[in-house]
């Protein structure tokens, strides 16, 4: 009996141990499925609305996982409960990639395998269009290089719904009975 709880305490522990690791990932963004790629020449495509993953824009903020085949995940910020927040940047966690409310990006994003990226280097900016919802800019990161946001002759892209319409409220019709 004594041998058959504490199996099943292992077993329970290491399903939860488990469970918390695989479960990290699964949140749904707001990138347009169709404008999900950016691209780094040292790391190839990186993908802002992957299967078990996605970025959300924000009004001051962006949070949730990029996918990238060759480097794997990219966290864009340590909060992952939306409403209003603003990353300080200044411990290892409290790193994230802040909006200002009219699309200008700054801070860093993180990948395990590729370390910092910042989104406001010294030779450019990466911004959305708050009418278009349009990614664009380069993020900078010391040890992949420029992460590119958008390309027309070799068309690709990154694209959210924030912003786009002026508000991200969601209207519903008003049924009077």
């Amino acid at each position: 009996m004594m041998k058959r709880k504490r199996m099943t305490r292992v077993l329970l522990l290491f399903t939860a141990l488990f469970l918390g690791l695989v479960s990290v990932v699964y949140a749904a963004g707001n990138i347009d499925a169709g404008s999900k790629w950016a691209w780094g020449g040292n790391i190839g495509w990186l993908n802002f609305n992957p299967t078990h993953g996605g970025v959300t824009v924000d009004d001051d903020h962006l949070e949730g996982y990029a996918w990238a085949e060759n480097i794997g995940w990219v966290r864009l910020g340590t909060h992952d409960s939306g409403g209003t927040h603003t990353y300080t940047n200044a411990t290892a966690d409290t790193y994230g990639v802040n909006n200002d409310g009219s699309g200008n990006l700054s801070g860093y994003a993180w990948g395990t395998n590729i370390g910092w990226i910042n989104f406001n280097p010294s030779h450019s900016q990466v911004t959305i269009d708050p009418a278009t919802g349009e990614f664009n800019g380069y993020a900078w990161a010391e040890n992949v290089g420029w992460i590119h946001f958008q390309n027309d002759s070799s068309a690709y892209g990154v694209a959210t719904t924030w912003g786009v319409g002026g508000d991200n409220k969601i209207y519903l019709p008003l049924v009077l009975k």
